[in-house]
């Protein structure tokens, strides 16, 4: 009886309950923590990158038309603004930026699309949102797109010639494919500061 007693205390003193605490709090960070990594990996590691990859090139093999068709109006576009610095073109509007104006000040130059725009952009896959040139990447359009969730996803179009991979790690995105002769996919960009300044 003594004897038991004493494995009961022993098991109820404050250092061993001290001790167990820590252990189990322990185990519950770690098990957050690794929760935590699988969530963001699932987010943005290469693998999630593989499946966009393949849904967005499934979609552009249907639409080439439709691509072909919007890269061909914002070729007008800039042709149209020949000291623009960004064009963005929308279901809604149309937004340009002349060079040296203030990024806060571009949304002023918006014009709603006309309808042969909205048809335009309508036919490409329902998660694209936004088309973009930029001045500082001649020759090159953007075509952006959200899914369900983030992050985002872009297809450029650009010269024939292009490296896609080199492209995509010069400017910071995490991935890319090449889909067709002049057109490639890329990844996201997940340094916040490169994403700023490839869109900005």
């Amino acid at each position: 009886m003594d004897a038991n007693r004493q494995r009961r205390g022993w098991w109820r003193s404050p250092g061993r309950v001290l001790l167990v605490t820590l252990l189990v709090a322990a185990i519950l960070f770690l098990a957050c923590g690794v929760a935590v990594f699988l969530s963001l990996d699932a987010h943005f590691g290469s693998g999630f990158d593989a499946r966009r990859f393949d849904k967005l090139e499934t979609e552009f093999n249907r639409r080439q038309a439709a691509f072909t068709k919007a890269d061909a109006r914002m070729r007008e576009l800039v042709a149209a603004h020949p000291h623009a610095e960004r064009i963005g073109w929308t279901m809604m509007d149309i937004c340009v930026r002349d060079a040296g104006q203030a990024n806060t000040d571009w949304a002023h130059d918006c014009k709603p699309t006309n309808p042969d725009d909205q048809a335009t952009f309508a036919a490409l896959p329902p998660y694209a949102y936004l088309i973009i040139h930029q001045a500082k990447d001649p020759g090159r359009t953007f075509f952006r797109f959200y899914h369900e969730d983030p992050p985002v996803y872009t297809i450029m179009h650009a010269p024939d010639g292009t490296d896609a991979e080199a492209y995509a790690e010069d400017r910071g995105f995490r991935s890319s494919r090449a889909l067709k002769p002049g057109w490639m996919l890329l990844g996201p960009i997940p340094d916040l500061g490169r994403e700023d300044e490839q869109w900005q």
